[in-house]
């Protein structure tokens, strides 16, 4: 946030915990409150942690359905009356593990799987009031920031969080009769087939 006001952007941060009611229904309210309207919402709440099936305990598998699922509907269920007022866009981000399981991250897999199902739902519902929903899937992202030299083995298998965000943008810059739904992007190396 730092770097935004220091570029001369207005902008303002509203803490909250995505997975608590109360304190997502305040985040909104305060959000509205403070620009007048709700334009754009990203759900971008989320976490992966690995584990075979008899390794999941029952404490990762509401660690990652809350965060990964729960976040994401308390976050729109509150939003939705000002993103319906506005023609909005949302973007969930979400996983290639919404479109394939994956061995030892079942429980991850699961969450987003349902995340997909709620916002293409979502979609549907939304749709006669000229909200668009998209989902964007990544897979391979370097979410730790680590630098990564051009022309290297590892360059050609991660992608950076600011090529999501990129495409973020283009999304949310469509022109207001066209819906973008599930798009996948992933490093060119990691050989995997479109969907």
């Amino acid at each position: 946030m730092r770097e935004l006001t220091a570029a001369g952007i207005e902008c303002r941060g509203v803490p909250a915990d995505v997975t608590v009611a109360d304190q997502v229904e305040r985040a909104v309210a305060s959000t509205v409150q403070a620009w007048g309207r709700l334009d754009i919402l990203v759900l971008n709440a989320g976490t992966w942690k690995g584990a075979s099936i008899e390794d999941t305990s029952e404490a990762l598998w509401d660690q990652l359905v809350d965060l990964n699922l729960k976040g994401a509907f308390l976050t729109l269920k509150y939003a939705v009356p000002h993103l319906r007022a506005r023609r909005a866009t949302v973007i969930g981000i979400s996983s290639l593990g919404a479109w394939t399981g994956s061995a030892n991250a079942s429980a991850y897999a699961a969450s987003k799987w349902e995340l997909r199902g709620l916002l293409e739902s979502a979609a549907l519902e939304l749709k006669p009031d000229r909200v668009r929903v998209s989902l964007v899937h990544p897979h391979n992202m370097n979410s730790e920031g680590r630098a990564i030299a051009p022309g290297t083995k590892e360059r050609d298998q991660r992608i950076e969080t600011s090529e999501v965000a990129s495409l973020v943008a283009w999304i949310c810059a469509a022109p207001d009769h066209v819906a973008v739904g599930n798009v996948t992007i992933w490093p060119l190396a990691s050989g995997l087939r479109s969907f």
